[in-house]
């Protein structure tokens, strides 16, 4: 139900790009990606959070409903959203890109299929996100964008392009680390 700003960021080449997630005060939140290359939002328009899910809804040119992320996307846009990638247009670019191929959208526009085999940055990112990610999310989760919702029904309706947000959680291997430390803790506190 919350009420965010859908707008340009950096990139924006061939439709895609990253976009800055706004409050409703024209703070930038954070910077997003598209997962669907066919469906579509008016940028400046304020737009309601209908759910986060890991699964954009209706699933664009080659998905189901909901269509979930893959563990790619999730790996590359977890290294943008935490600075491993560097902030340039021709990242985003590419990044959108490689999202494009890992979410099936590709084979909707033919010309971005000779746009992604010319671009060497985007193949780049499709490598590395092909070796090296694990199978998880990463924290990555998808905002499920409607134009409205009528709050005496609680329906949503006009969908509109879903968008990647990154909720930064500890991998297990963190969780158990600071378990230790505190039981640890906890023992040295009752021998005293």
């Amino acid at each position: 139900g919350d009420k965010v700003i859908i707008d340009w960021g950096i990139g924006n080449a061939n439709g895609g790009g990253a976009f800055n997630i706004k409050a409703t005060d024209g703070t930038i939140l954070f910077d997003s990606f598209c997962l669907e290359r066919t469906e579509y939002f008016n940028p400046g328009y304020t737009y309601y959070v209908g759910s986060i899910t890991n699964g954009a809804i209706t699933g664009g040119y080659s998905g189901g409903n909901p269509d979930p992320i893959s563990s790619q996307t999730a790996y590359l846009y977890s290294r943008w959203a935490t600075g491993i990638i560097d902030h340039t247009a021709v990242n985003a670019n590419a990044l959108q890109l490689a999202i494009w191929n890992f979410e099936g959208e590709i084979g909707a526009y033919p010309n971005l299929t000779s746009v992604l085999s010319g671009n060497i940055v985007a193949n780049a990112f499709i490598q590395d996100a092909n070796d090296n990610n694990n199978g998880s999310l990463y924290g990555v989760q998808v905002m499920n964008m409607y134009s409205s919702y009528n709050k005496s029904t609680g329906v949503y309706s006009g969908y509109k392009q879903d968008q990647l947000i990154y909720n930064a959680v500890p991998e297990p291997a963190t969780l158990l680390l600071l378990g230790f430390a505190l039981f640890g803790i906890g023992l040295q506190r009752r021998k005293r």
